[in-house]
């Protein structure tokens, strides 16, 4: 009995502890710096309608939208019934798989999977460096390519803005997510994996390239067809989304293709007459960059981050909103408050002045905590030695006041595709990535915010897609393969 009681006793300290700091609302530490941070329904829709504009625009033909809005040569969605054999590559950040997907039809599928890690040199490394470690781990994985008799179809998610003059050509625009490979940008991939593959002797045919946003979509629509968007909330993100060719008139017209990553210029599907749809790859990380004036409310903070990273001026949407970076805005946002004695008594430790030493799994296992005590062991790991609970509750006013902007600002995004699309009463979003998966409440405030938007009977729900960027370059080198 005394150990049920124990128990029961401890649980409702930790609940009493967690409603007590939440309870307090905005610290008055951070009253000044919230303001930076919150975004009323006027501010969202005002966001909402700059995208929808965006969008029309990187529609348009010879059009210099933020938004790329590119061909992805995906006119059609899986039915859930294809079956068969088919090898994957999925390259989205650090990580990259090699993956053995077995179709058994009615929406299942197996999958044998090997993880590696891409070094940070092989980040920066020449292009030919980083395929040919991407080669040698495919042999490694599927060694019997090597005597395969006939090409072995391949599906290659490749999570970084291509142009796609067909679905097995692809030219990088730009390399993001903190790579830099020299040699790549302007080139096809396909063409740069298909030379390492020689150089092994694998007889492999790479038969689609996609990215890993509408491979989410098409694992999530193997198992629901009425899946109308991929959603990737992660280290990055972007959306794509089923589009009528009508309504889009660079989709219309046959272009000329150049070489050079040029967004004004498409080479597109001769066949995309205007009765048909097309997977739209919006590559919504960049919305609102290079403008004069900003739709988005960038801080101070936003703007160091900004200037400190890989890409300054690009990606400006991304970087408020994707797991990549909001520990960082957090860690900001918490040195200027040591900086000025408000946070752990002006003592600054490792994790604080370092970029990038607070992550965004640290903010989510803050928000997360229990109580105080979890809140104290989550910092004490980050080098912070007996932090008060007036310190807990003050990173987590500052955790939560940054990860309810990033959920608003997607709703935002999201309450303009769904308009766009004219679904707003009936917008299923297939989704994949860590900050959507794991991150507490997130998905709540997403729905929330949609709400304030759209109305309380909108339509845009959501449906898990996990390991979609692997299982989605199947169905699509499946599809193409039929």
């Amino acid at each position: 009995g005394g150990a049920v009681k124990k128990t029961l006793g401890g649980v409702a300290n930790a609940v009493r502890g967690a409603l007590r700091l939440r309870r307090g609302g905005v610290p008055p530490q951070l009253k000044e710096v919230s303001k930076e941070f919150n975004l009323e329904v006027d501010t969202l829709t005002k966001i909402k309608d700059e995208m929808v504009l965006e969008m029309d625009c990187g529609l348009s033909v010879g059009s210099n939208s933020p938004l790329l809005m590119l061909p992805t040569h995906l006119t059609k969605l899986p039915s859930g019934q294809e079956t068969g054999d088919i090898i994957a590559l999925d390259l989205g950040g650090t990580n990259f798989r090699v993956l053995k997907v077995k179709l058994l039809g009615a929406g299942k599928w197996e999958v044998d999977s090997g993880k590696f890690r891409v070094d940070e040199s092989l980040m920066y490394a020449p292009g030919e460096q980083l395929f040919d470690f991407i080669a040698e781990k495919v042999k490694e994985k599927c060694p019997e390519t090597a005597e395969a008799s006939a090409p072995v179809p391949l599906g290659f998610t490749f999570s970084f803005p291509v142009q796609q003059p067909s679905i097995d050509v692809g030219k990088l625009v730009q390399w993001t997510k903190g790579f830099t490979c020299p040699g790549v940008e302007g080139e096809d991939v396909c063409a740069l994996l298909h030379k390492s593959f020689e150089k092994l002797g694998l007889n492999i045919k790479i038969v689609a390239l996609v990215n890993d946003t509408p491979g989410t979509m098409f694992a999530g629509a193997y198992k629901d067809p009425n899946v109308a968007a991929g959603l990737i909330l992660g280290t990055g993100t972007n959306l794509c989304y089923v589009e009528k060719v009508a309504r889009a008139p660079k989709l219309q017209t046959v272009r000329e293709f150049n070489k050079l990553p040029s967004v004004a210029t498409w080479c597109n599907a001769p066949y995309a007459s205007s009765g048909q749809v097309h997977v739209i790859n919006t590559e919504w990380g960049g919305f609102d960059s290079g403008k004069q004036v900003q739709a988005l409310p960038i801080s101070a903070y936003d703007v160091v981050l900004d200037r400190r990273s890989v890409n300054p001026g690009e990606h400006l949407y991304e970087k408020m909103i994707s797991g990549m970076f909001l520990g960082e805005i957090a860690r900001l946002v918490a040195s200027g408050l040591i900086a000025k004695g408000h946070l752990f008594k002006g003592d600054v430790s490792e994790s604080f002045v370092t970029q990038n030493g607070f992550t965004t799994e640290a903010m989510a296992n803050i928000e997360g905590s229990a109580g105080v005590k979890e809140m104290q062991r989550v910092l004490e790991e980050l080098g912070i030695m007996k932090p008060t609970e007036s310190d807990c509750r003050l990173m987590r006013s500052i955790c939560e006041m940054i990860s309810t902007r990033a959920a608003r600002l997607v709703a935002a995004g999201l309450a303009a595709v769904a308009e766009r699309s004219g679904r707003v009463k009936d917008f299923k979003v297939a989704v994949d990535g860590t900050v959507f998966s794991k991150y507490p409440r997130m998905q709540a405030r997403i729905t929330a915010a949609l709400k304030e938007l759209l109305g309380n009977d909108m339509g845009v729900t959501f449906t898990e897609a996990s390991d979609g960027s692997g299982v989605g370059a199947a169905l699509a080198a499946a599809a193409v393969s039929a």
